[in-house]
């Protein structure tokens, strides 16, 4: 029985062979036929993130004629690959263009042609400029604003913030303000008026001017 024991204690902690190490530490990899290497190449994951490029294709575009704004640049230019985002640069003031924005492409490599073939390009009249921006030129702020819309611009909300202030109930304080810089106008106003030989009451609510 201990004899018995005494091998099967030997069997469960017997060492792995060479061919079944390198066996376990190569299932990841693959081999290429025809190749001689020092080191296996190792296979490429096939889960959907090694799929996407992590450096994507940009580009500039510049003398933009007018009506090609976003959706019209992101039908266009869909012609060379997948397009991820748009931006058409424009004035915070107005909404209008500005001339000028950017193209974000899936693949770089579609970027570059994207660039080459639009550079110089006759369209409308104007001359459209467009330039490759490598990776390491990318920031996140070339796409800073890009949900610009006709019905949500900054000009026009800021517009709406200053119409609804205005409009609104005032607080008791500035109230008073207004009351005083009102009354101090239609004195001015009726003081002319007597100057003149016009002398008529002014009122202002249920105050006498």
């Amino acid at each position: 029985e201990k004899a018995k024991l005494k091998a099967a204690v030997k069997e469960e902690v017997k060492p792995q062979s060479k061919d079944a190490k390198v066996k376990k530490e190569n299932k990841n990899y693959i081999k290429v036929e025809g190749i001689k290497a020092k080191k296996p190449i190792k296979r490429l994951g096939t889960t959907s993130e090694s799929k996407v490029p992590k450096d994507k294709g940009l580009i500039y575009i510049g003398h933009i004629p007018h009506g090609f704004y976003e959706k019209q640049m992101k039908e266009f230019f869909s012609q060379f690959g997948k397009v991820t985002r748009v931006r058409v640069n424009r004035s915070q003031i107005t909404g209008r263009s500005k001339g000028y924005g950017f193209v974000e492409f899936l693949h770089p490599e579609v970027a570059k042609i994207a660039a080459e073939s639009m550079n110089n390009y006759l369209m409308s009249g104007r001359l459209v400029k467009a330039e490759y921006i490598p990776p390491e030129r990318q920031h996140e702020n070339y796409f800073k604003g890009a949900d610009w819309s006709i019905v949500g611009h900054p000009a026009l909300r800021r517009r709406k913030k200053e119409i609804n202030r205005f409009n609104g109930p005032k607080p008791n304080e500035r109230h008073q303000i207004y009351l005083k810089k009102s009354l101090k106008k239609f004195s001015k106003i009726s003081q002319l008026l007597r100057n003149e030989g016009l002398d008529f009451e002014m009122k202002f609510g249920a105050v006498k001017v």
